[in-house]
């Protein structure tokens, strides 16, 4: 789990300092600092390797590209460094790299660690990341290799979470807290399937997949009362059961110390539907696995919130932070922490977080 992560001239932040729970809500206007939170702890993941082996922090890897040094040092940065400070579990990671404007490797400078070094190596290998920019309605998909599928790889975009679905969607869910519906369907396949329904009533995902041309197909059929509609291709299919699919999919298959980071996972989904997977998130937080996401929906929030009044979620494990620009301060952007209780109630509702809803009433009355 990771507990706390600070940054240093790193894009928009002079300075940041977070303190993560197991379920965590980066919420905020459009280019506050959310995405860059998400993007240092994926550079430290994509760079792994070449930090352990010729000390540089990789701008363009396997999960973001971040251009050269001058697109990622603070603009206003006093010091030609940046800096990222990581806490897993007991142990802490800090490191300080080069500033070099035209390059997209920055040599390290500086590191420290305080606790085990497999531990760095260990917890990137449970890092799971979904960008907002996942797999559309297409009449094929193509797949992964299979070595990379069984470490439940499905690439950034999602695209190899229907392959992972056909070929270990019989594999029963390890986080039992995901489980709703029949207690006896307790496979990935009938999860994932339990909570598309949640989400879209009724859709059930259909996978196909063509060793010989590597490809996947994915279909949907409808259960309408005792029966079943014909196989329709997602590309005849609302676009965004689709889009959801992989969120669905990792979150079903997460393991306890997983962690996983998502981009607005709502993207293209109805209210309700959106509601749901605000549930769904605060189930697989609850049974373990933490979750980072970025959202702007108020309904994911409450999913969240409602999890919590009904007990299925400690208030202690959520984690609320609302990106902004303190205009009494430079601009400098900033955070807010409100805070829940077991009641699903915040402590605070800052101006901006959520809130647009009531000042559209405001303007009707």
């Amino acid at each position: 789990m990771i507990k706390k992560l600070i940054l240093k001239n790193f894009k928009c932040f002079e300075e940041l300092k977070m303190k993560f729970s197991m379920v965590n809500v980066l919420t905020g206007l459009n280019g506050m600092g959310k995405s860059t939170v998400i993007q240092s702890i994926l550079l430290l993941s994509q760079s792994q390797k070449n930090i352990l082996s010729d000390d540089s922090l990789l701008l363009k890897g396997k999960y973001v590209d971040l251009g050269v040094g001058q697109d990622i040092l603070f603009e206003k940065a006093e010091e030609d460094e940046i800096g990222i400070d990581i806490w897993v579990d007991d142990n802490e990671e800090k490191f300080i790299f080069e500033y070099r404007a035209e390059e997209d490797r920055l040599p390290l400078k500086n590191s420290e660690l305080h606790g085990d070094q497999v531990s760095f190596e260990r917890w990137i290998g449970r890092v799971f990341y979904l960008s907002a920019y996942r797999i559309e309605p297409q009449f094929l998909y193509r797949i992964e290799n299979e070595k990379e599928l069984s470490e439940r790889y499905f690439g950034k975009d999602g695209e190899f979470a229907i392959q992972y679905l056909q070929f270990h969607g019989s594999e029963d869910v390890d986080n039992k807290l995901l489980v709703i519906g029949d207690e006896h369907k307790t496979s990935i396949t009938d999860q994932v399937k339990a909570w598309l329904d949640m989400i879209s009533p009724g859709v059930s995902p259909v996978v196909s997949v063509n060793m010989s041309s590597r490809t996947a197909e994915l279909k949907y059929e409808y259960i309408e009362g005792r029966e079943k509609t014909n196989s329709y291709n997602s590309v005849n299919v609302g676009f965004g059961i689709t889009y959801v699919l992989p969120v669905v999919v990792a979150l079903v298959s997460a393991r306890k110390g997983d962690i996983i980071l998502l981009e607005n996972p709502e993207a293209h989904i109805h209210p309700r539907g959106q509601r749901m997977l605000g549930e769904l998130i605060a189930a697989a937080g609850a049974g373990g696995v933490q979750v980072i996401l970025e959202t702007h929906s108020d309904h994911v929030l409450n999913g969240i919130r409602v999890a919590v009044k009904k007990g299925k979620l400690d208030p202690k494990d959520t984690g609320f932070f609302f990106f902004y620009k303190d205009k009494e301060d430079s601009y400098k952007h900033k955070i807010l922490c409100p805070v829940l209780d077991k009641n699903g109630r915040l402590d605070e509702w800052p101006e901006g977080f959520f809130d647009e809803w009531d000042n559209a009433l405001l303007e009707l009355l």
